[in-house]
């Protein structure tokens, strides 16, 4: 399918639709081609599937010639992603660049930020900073949103050092007042760093800095205690938001959970789902895999069930409902498989599949194991046709030797 949608892109006609004139007819022409907008969807298809990267970089440069291109995000997730797979910074500076000289480019404090977070993501520090700096040549006034953005970029690269020279540095440097939002970045920092106790004293220090801590800071050392293992700590911040009467949100409500789960109380941790619920509260999906995983550790696999059922069940105030992520399938799955569940394995696989994300290998493996030797060999193959469409690359020759192992395994004999 990728070969085609690239021939398409080859082709003539498709070079003629991405030019400005694509949307005119003429008299030789009578039927009018694609719009822009049908145009730039067949881009996006063959960028998600090409796997050359010269090729992908080809491809979005061309379907960026259309404005809309710019107001898809994740199209330009994807591609960066895949570039940095393939350690190609080369290509991922040409199309981020070339992007930030475009006339036809938002030149918007949001969509510079997009790339200066696309260079953190791939690594590309020093771009990011270069980005930031060129913010107001490019005529976008920079808020304590760009700050934040910068400082997230120092902290997914683990340079803390970083960080806390440029939080520092924000008013002067920058002509930017760090807010709630930067010493939240920055109590994460602190608290990436095993440095939790001095996270903890910031929060204390915010006031005398004319910055009251909100929730979330809280929320971010609760959750740095929690990683610290220090549950005196862990209990003595939430004493202080009940003290300063602060309400608890779904990140509070998150760190409760794991905290009850780590020490085993997975039973407890699920009744605070119901708490939530009185309280107004809406769990998220972190809330639900967070119980999914206490669960499975316990092998509890029934309860674990239960919860993921009940995660799909939940609506959002928008309606939609709390869909489960790959990491949600991915730890339901194992605990079945664990616990010798496969019928159930088995359906949880396949919905996995249905979303077009593939399971580890080895789970499926054992899943398939167990599939055969308790004479569910058509489930098996079922199984085994969904995940020989599903798997790419260089994990196809990996599950080659699966099957043919696997394969091995015949169901027993009556």
């Amino acid at each position: 399918m990728a070969a085609a949608l690239r021939r398409t892109l080859r082709s003539p006609l498709f070079r003629c639709r991405l030019s400005p004139l694509s949307t005119t007819t003429s008299a030789d022409d009578p039927k009018p081609s694609s719009s822009p907008s049908d145009t730039t969807s067949a881009a996006k298809s063959a960028i998600r599937l090409e796997s050359d990267p010269d090729r992908l970089a080809a491809l979005f440069e061309a379907a960026a010639r259309h404005p809309s291109f710019y107001g898809d995000r994740p199209i330009y997730h994807i591609s960066i992603r895949k570039l940095a797979r393939h350690r190609r910074p080369d290509l991922i500076e040409r199309l981020l660049e070339g992007a930030k000289s475009d006339p036809k480019a938002p030149k918007s404090e949001g969509f510079l930020l997009r790339l200066l977070s696309l260079y953190a993501d791939a690594g590309m520090l020093d771009h990011a900073v270069r980005t930031f700096e060129a913010m107001p040549g490019l005529g976008c006034r920079r808020s304590e949103r760009s700050l934040c953005a910068l400082l997230s970029a120092f902290l997914k690269n683990g340079r803390v050092d970083r960080l806390r020279e440029a939080f520092d540095l924000a008013p002067g440097e920058f002509g930017v007042t760090p807010g709630v939002a930067s010493y939240n970045v920055l109590l994460k920092a602190l608290c990436a760093s095993s440095e939790v106790d001095k996270a903890r004293s910031l929060l204390d220090e915010m006031p005398e800095r004319s910055i009251e801590p909100a929730i979330i800071c809280y929320d971010t050392v609760l959750d740095g205690y929690l990683k610290k293992g220090d549950h005196a700590g862990f209990e003595e911040v939430l004493e202080e938001i009940s003290r300063k009467n602060l309400s608890p949100d779904t990140g509070t409500y998150n760190c409760r959970i794991a905290a009850l789960c780590a020490k085993g109380n997975s039973s407890e941790a699920a009744e605070l789902l119901e708490e939530m619920k009185t309280s107004g509260i809406q769990p998220d999906r972190i809330s639900f895999n967070i119980l999914i995983d206490g669960f499975r550790k316990e092998g509890n696999m029934d309860s674990a069930t239960k919860v993921f059922e009940r995660m799909k069940a939940v609506k959002r105030p928008d309606g939609g409902a709390t869909s489960p992520n790959f990491k949600t399938y991915i730890v339901l799955l194992q605990g079945l498989v664990e616990k010798a569940e496969f019928e159930k394995a088995a359906e949880i696989c396949r919905e996995c599949l249905e979303r077009k994300w593939a399971p580890p290998l080895e789970t499926v493996r054992r899943l398939l194991e167990g599939l055969t030797k308790s004479s569910r060999v058509e489930e098996a193959k079922d199984v085994t046709a969904r995940m020989r469409k599903a798997i790419r690359g260089d994990a196809r020759d990996a599950w080659r030797g699966i099957e043919a192992a696997v394969s091995l395994c015949e169901a027993p004999t009556k």
